[in-house]
């Protein structure tokens, strides 16, 4: 017997606690034991990110970013597609903070 839920487009979005805010920057991350590679956050909110990178990295990885105007911010990989990766934080974080550093505004 399989147990499965279908959702609909943009259902993730509507569980999630907060939406996230689209953003461009680009950041080191680094999974844990490993060398630090370039990533490009595409999407951000207090308890979670998404980025591309072209570093092979497994769900279930820890990493580490470095967020602008923050200090590093540990992070548990969900998920992986095509390049992308979405991470749960380990503690929360101020995305205002991140978008005050690059002198922008949330979109």
């Amino acid at each position: 017997m399989i147990n499965a839920k279908i959702s609909a487009d943009g259902a993730d979005e509507a569980r999630r606690a907060e939406p996230r805010l689209a953003i461009e920057a680009e950041v080191p991350l680094r999974e844990l034991g490993r060398e630090s590679v370039d990533a490009r956050l595409i999407n951000l909110s207090s308890r979670g990110f998404m980025a591309e990178t072209e570093a092979l990295i497994e769900p279930g990885s820890r990493v580490w970013l470095k967020l602008p105007g923050m200090a590093r911010a540990n992070a548990l990989v969900v998920w992986t597609n095509s390049g992308r990766i979405g991470g749960e934080f380990a503690s929360p974080i101020d995305p205002l903070k991140v978008f005050q550093a690059l002198g922008k505004q949330s979109k």
